[in-house]
């Protein structure tokens, strides 16, 4: 897959930066129906809130959700002919989904696959819920081998490796993976990929690749994830790492040989790199968002 910098997209937005009186109908023409094809109304009468990190790539559409006392619908006049399917997974708070004459009440750890081709919505009550939205073309998953067509609107395994370690992966991209070139583009793509059609459930051979290719990828993002974190904090031992993530040493070590590098020499760079004065010559890091639905 060749990318370039021009289909990369998006943007960020919060409901707070808008006068209130104004909110509603900012969200709801200019970024609901116009950007992202979504017709957004309070649940009940007061205060709403939505803000959102909504990014496209390569026809791969991630979203990184926060509302409360919302209802987010896509009607039959918002479809726009896309049928790529929808991955919603539950991060904090609760949801409700509904489609195709189904509904299903989500709280975290607990994920819903929908049909971008179909009208659908989701209710977020006043608590503050968060969410990640990913949507995924169905040739690609089909690719795989998975059958998401059986899995719409179904209960999905909740809690699993793959649905930690994607919400961890779009989380590292949101503070800050820097997708410089059209081959780590392409790797991004296909590591989201891989997680969403592990957590829908591929074949058995498409399960092996996209353990090898997506789910390896994020793993070695949680091991630098948790190193980073723990760099101040007393001596960071590669056991002490692998028993909080549930690895063994040995496949941690191997995570990093599959990069060329080494965990002890990750560990050295981020320590030099903390040390080191900032370069305040040096460009700022470019954040490139995606859409989502």
């Amino acid at each position: 897959m060749t990318l370039t910098s021009q289909e990369i997209t998006g943007f960020r937005f919060s409901t707070t930066d808008w006068v209130e009186r104004d909110r509603l109908a900012i969200f709801r023409e200019q970024i609901g129906r116009m950007i992202v094809k979504l017709d957004p109304e309070p649940l009940v009468d007061g205060e709403f809130h939505a803000e959102a990190n909504v990014r496209e790539l390569a026809g791969l559409g991630i979203g990184s959700w926060a509302c409360s006392n919302l209802r987010i619908a896509r009607s039959r006049e918002l479809l726009d002919g896309n049928d790529d399917l929808v991955l919603t997974v539950i991060t904090s708070g609760n949801v409700n989904a509904s489609q195709r004459g189904r509904e299903i009440e989500l709280s975290p750890g607990q994920a819903v696959l929908m049909s971008g081709a179909e009208a659908g919505d989701m209710a977020v009550p006043s608590s503050p819920s968060r969410f990640i939205g990913l949507r995924l073309p169905r040739k690609a998953l089909a690719s795989l081998g998975s059958n998401p067509e059986d899995m719409l609107m179904r209960p999905l395994p909740a809690n699993t490796e793959a649905l930690r370690l994607l919400a961890l992966y779009i989380r590292e991209l949101d503070d800050g993976y820097r997708l410089a070139t059209p081959e780590l583009l392409g790797a991004v793509v296909t590591h989201l990929v891989d997680l969403g059609s592990l957590i829908i459930g591929a074949n058995r051979d498409g399960t092996v690749v996209a353990e090898e290719r997506g789910l390896a990828a994020a793993r070695l993002a949680a091991v630098k994830a948790d190193i980073s974190e723990n760099l101040s904090y007393g001596e960071l031992t590669l056991p002490a790492v692998a028993l909080r993530l549930k690895l063994t040493p040995r496949h941690i070590q191997r995570l990093f040989e599959s990069v060329g590098s080494t965990f002890s020499e990750f560990v050295l760079g981020l320590r030099l790199a903390r040390a080191s004065p900032v370069d305040r010559s040096a460009p700022d890091r470019q954040h490139h968002r995606h859409d989502c639905v």
